[in-house]
């Protein structure tokens, strides 16, 4: 028997329906919230993430690099060049030479230089460049020190050779090697920036690295090693460790590195630094023959 439908039978059905439509949009309305909610926090992570990740990458780019060089290394460079050249004046000069004024303006060129480098704006992402600038300064004045000891001892040779060994003088070369090699990292970082899976399996970290291990390491790297090499050994240079590498590979290349019977490349190197075998243009006279195929930063002492 069919029974004819009320008024409140009717308004209760539709009532019935129109709250199941409007729970369900408000569920799927809910659910679509949560999803953009959800989606925009993860972009944000992933944001941060990919900023971190880019300024890391960035923090040792060409033209950081290029800054660094000719606002920092460049002009602690020219007092690291008169330092050797008055050093050699003064060791062969005997009393024909005013050694007063030579120490004097090693002095004045230390605080100059300083003054130089000391305002350079360094990224604070870029912490071996930062740390290089700082080692650099900390180098200078140490020099600066040293000139009022080495004006009050003896002089001619005995001044030059005061000029090598002199405590606080050791003490600020060490500084300048640790800022020097500090700077050979950040290019080395730079070239993992070009080539993210370069370092992987290199031998660099060994402290006997053989003539084989050698060669299979891309220049930036064996400046890295050459340049950690002559930190841990104390050996301030008026040349750069690409100049070394070149003598390196030049001494490897002719058969002449067995002959002075080194086993590796550190005993290679200390050899031919203690020998005077390596001077400032080597890289230049090699670059051609060697060096044609390796990725180096646009810096001037690579070209």
């Amino acid at each position: 028997m069919n029974k004819k439908l009320t008024k409140f039978d009717i308004f209760f059905v539709f009532g019935f329906i129109f709250s199941l439509v409007v729970g369900v949009a408000a569920f799927f309305y809910g659910l679509q919230v949560g999803k953009e909610q959800t989606e925009a926090k993860y972009a944000l992570v992933i944001e941060e993430l990919t900023l971190s990740r880019d300024e890391q990458s960035s923090s040792y780019q060409q033209q950081q690099l290029v800054s660094f060089y000719h606002t920092v290394l460049q002009p602690f460079q020219e007092f690291r060049s008169t330092w050797f050249r008055h050093m050699q004046t003064i060791e062969a000069g005997g009393g024909a030479t005013d050694e007063d004024d030579l120490l004097k303006e090693l002095k004045r060129l230390a605080q100059e230089i300083s003054g130089e480098i000391k305002p350079t704006t360094v990224p604070e992402s870029s912490t071996l460049l930062r740390n290089s600038q700082t080692d650099f300064l900390r180098s200078l004045t140490l020099f600066s020190d040293a000139v009022d000891r080495l004006q009050n001892g003896p002089g001619g040779a005995r001044l030059a050779e005061a000029m090598r060994t002199d405590e606080i003088v050791l003490e600020a070369a060490s500084f300048a090697l640790k800022a020097q090699s500090g700077f050979y990292e950040a290019i080395w970082m730079w070239h993992l920036g070009m080539f993210p899976d370069a370092g992987e399996g290199l031998p660099m970290d060994l402290e006997e690295l053989t003539f084989k291990e050698w060669a299979t390491l891309p220049l930036n790297a064996k400046n890295v090693v050459i340049s950690r090499m002559l930190s841990g050994i104390g050996e301030f240079t008026p040349f750069y460790p690409q100049d070394a590498a070149a003598r390196i590979d030049e001494l490897i290349a002719s058969g002449q590195a067995e002959l002075l019977a080194a086993p590796e490349v550190s005993a290679l190197l200390k050899t031919i630094v203690a020998a005077g075998a390596v001077r400032a243009d080597d890289f230049y006279l090699s670059k051609n023959k060697l060096y044609k195929q390796e990725t180096l930063p646009q810096l001037p002492f690579f070209h």
